[in-house]
């Protein structure tokens, strides 16, 4: 293999992995935004003694049903996110 080309592959490939990471992070910056969005609406519209105590367990259910295979949506965790807000 040509050396010119050898390095070339190899900065393709750092350039590549790169690119990844930067992708995750920006992701993971993203849903930590919606995140924090989400338990911030559940705190300002008093969410649970607007909609009762089972509000967390149907507002999970219901997320689930419109974004099937999406994690992060379960009853603990919705209770989780007010705490931090």
């Amino acid at each position: 293999m040509d050396k010119d080309y050898a390095s070339w592959i190899e900065e393709l490939s750092q350039r590549y992995k790169h690119s990844q990471i930067k992708a995750a992070t920006h992701v993971n910056s993203e849903m930590l935004q919606f995140y924090w969005s989400l338990g911030k609406d559940i705190v300002t519209l008093h969410a649970e003694s607007r909609w009762g105590e089972k509000f967390l367990v149907n507002l999970s259910s219901n997320l689930r049903a419109k974004l099937p295979g999406v994690k992060g949506l379960s009853k603990q965790v919705l209770d989780t996110l007010k705490d931090f807000i």
